[in-house]
């Protein structure tokens, strides 16, 4: 059992129907490697430490040879751009967008797996929504490469159509998987019902890195607390889209509102202090709002 590989230019239709099918693809060389090395440069002041300096490791799931740094939104202006990758707009705006009028970042994480690490147990990343399975998805996963995955250096195991499986099925050893093997710039799509791990890293001195960014329904708490992961300082920097991306807009008119304010308006949060002082009607504090917006 092996993965479908596709390419920015691939029919979308196709992509799309595979990924329903099985749930994950691999799309090759979607960015470059220098815009990877752009995000390990970025990266490095978290990624570069040795393992027992990370705060995010030194257990059975997340590994003991394995670092991770989260926040990448805050971290890296690079990721910020993958985040918005227009391919990857697509599929999230065929799989979750039939649910949601927006879909958001949930999730962001960079994972370097050492020499010397066993494989992640398998699991699904929607254990914290309460919804039965199978069912529509509301939580979209990406692995970017920024190395290259190899079965040897750890790449990510999927088990194939388990994002079909009902609640009461869990891999067993006569359940087969698939390595996503791919190229540094690569990316792998998957949905987060489907069972997956990192794999074992059997090299003497390779690393495996993949950047996680991880989609959900507008509607849905985000996994990652965005607020807080991205500084205010930062979130004021970030382009518009992006801004909306991580949470800064109004969901279909009524949720994430402030004041009466609509979704254009609401942006100003981030940029200005709130500060109007009206007791008036609605139209007279968008009316006051106006004139702060630039």
């Amino acid at each position: 059992m092996t993965l479908k590989h596709f390419t920015q230019n691939s029919d979308l239709k196709i992509v799309l129907a595979t990924l329903n099918a099985e749930g994950a693809v691999i799309i090759d060389n979607l960015t470059s490697p220098e815009n990877m090395d752009q995000i390990a440069s970025e990266l490095h002041p978290w990624l570069g430490k040795s393992v027992d300096q990370s705060p995010m490791n030194n257990d059975k799931f997340r590994g003991f040879q394995t670092l991770r740094t989260s926040g990448l939104i805050g971290k890296s202006q690079a990721c910020g751009k993958l985040a918005l990758d227009p391919t990857v707009a697509k599929l999230m705006d065929g799989i979750l967008g039939p649910q949601c009028a927006d879909y958001q970042l949930s999730w962001t994480q960079a994972i370097k797996i050492g020499p010397g690490e066993v494989a992640q147990l398998p699991h699904r990343d929607t254990y914290m929504y309460p919804f039965k399975r199978p069912g529509p998805e509301c939580f979209v996963n990406t692995i970017w490469a920024q190395s290259d995955f190899t079965k040897e250096n750890g790449a990510t195991r999927i088990y194939l159509g388990s994002h079909l499986w009902p609640d009461n099925r869990t891999p067993t050893e006569s359940d087969v998987y698939a390595y996503a093997e791919m190229t540094k710039g690569s990316v792998l799509v998957f949905m987060g019902s489907a069972y997956h791990g990192g794999g074992a890293n059997q090299t003497d001195d390779a690393y495996r890195i993949g950047v996680g960014l991880a989609y959900t329904l507008g509607w849905l708490r985000q996994e990652e607390n965005q607020y807080l992961a991205v500084p205010l300082e930062r979130a004021k920097t970030l382009s518009p889209e992006l801004q909306r991306l991580i949470g800064y807009r109004v969901h279909d008119r009524y949720i994430g509102w402030f004041e009466g304010m609509d979704e254009e308006l609401f942006r100003v949060v981030t940029r200005k202090k709130y500060q109007t002082g009206l007791q008036g009607n609605a139209s007279e504090e968008r009316e006051a709002y106006k004139g702060i917006l630039e």
